[in-house]
């Protein structure tokens, strides 16, 4: 067994024990005792929020903010390890929400609803609340490398009635017969895509976002519709749902598809603004650069515009 996995187990046996203001504590502790041992992940995170903000705060400030961000970040896991010893009544104490009647009257046209959210607040508890509203989701999301730790994930997030996609179900399919059956597709859709990717606009520079859900919105002719979960304290959260994105369409297939991707986009970049302390600024978001900012990867996009072709493929 891995040192990682021994730690995991400890601090679950903890969380059971320790009272909530404890908690908060000890969060704010080992958020604290990273930015101060981790010193590349510090300058990572400074350099994202300087890129993202320019001179809307002072070096000291911006500092501040990559430190709650880990703080809150930790609070957020606390929260995720202790799903089997919370239910329903702790959940209506711990999350309000607004909005639902957006996503309400998105499912009424019965083609599905591609529902977007980021690494922005407690997403677990967001993803556990709207299936307690009636709105269950299927989660897509990236495959952990330790196999422990990614059983550990999914085990806890369906065990709130959050669906997960399994490995070796073929992704696309699955995802359009569940929009077929007017279900909830969940995508966090916030992280760089990579040479394969769309570029958008993000905090007045390019980056690459994810296409897919603007390509299901094209295909499938679901809405599209961001969600996010704002930490108002520990153990208290507030959600809200925004209307979803509209956009003047124009036929071609890729342009519609690059417009959902910056309207969802667009969203993301408001509530980081917002509360910027609640991102996840440890990422390489700006990593991939468009065609002659600097020398594209290999694999490229053509500019950000897909093709016809691509989408039948």
């Amino acid at each position: 067994m891995k040192l990682t996995h021994i730690l995991i187990g400890i601090v679950s046996v903890l969380l059971r024990v320790l009272p909530s203001r404890a908690q908060e504590s000890l969060a704010n502790f080992l958020g604290s005792l990273f930015v101060r041992f981790y010193p590349g992940s510090m300058k990572l995170m400074l350099s994202n929020l300087k890129r993202a903000f320019r001179d809307e705060y002072s070096d000291s400030e911006l500092r501040e903010i990559a430190e709650r961000s880990i703080q809150n970040l930790v609070k957020s896991m606390f929260e995720f390890l202790r799903f089997p010893v919370y239910d329903e009544k702790d959940l209506e104490r711990m999350v309000s929400i607004e909005g639902t009647e957006h996503l309400a009257a998105a499912l009424k046209a019965g083609k599905g609803a591609v529902v977007i959210s980021s690494h922005y607040g407690n997403w677990e508890l967001l993803a556990w609340k709207l299936a307690v509203c009636g709105y269950p989701l299927t989660a897509v999301g990236r495959e952990q490398d330790d196999g422990v730790i990614n059983d550990m994930i999914v085990k806890l997030r369906t065990s709130k009635g959050t669906k997960h996609i399994p490995r070796g179900v073929p992704m696309f399919q699955h995802i359009t017969e569940l929009l077929a059956a007017n279900q909830c597709v969940g995508l966090v859709s916030d992280q760089n895509a990579g040479t394969r990717g769309i570029f958008v606009d993000f905090f007045g520079s390019k980056v690459s976002a994810f296409k897919g859900p603007g390509l299901f919105a094209v295909r499938c002719g679901c809405p599209v519709i961001p969600l996010f979960i704002v930490r108002e304290g520990y153990e208290k959260h507030h959600a809200v749902i925004f209307p979803e994105v509209v956009i003047k369409k124009t036929g071609d297939a890729g342009k519609d598809i690059a417009a959902y991707c910056q309207g969802y986009t667009s969203a993301i970049e408001e509530f980081v603004r917002r509360h910027p302390d609640h991102w996840f600024w440890i990422h390489k978001r700006w990593k991939t650069r468009p065609p002659g900012e600097e020398e594209e990867e290999p694999g490229g996009t053509n500019n950000g515009v897909i093709s016809n072709r691509e989408i039948d493929e």
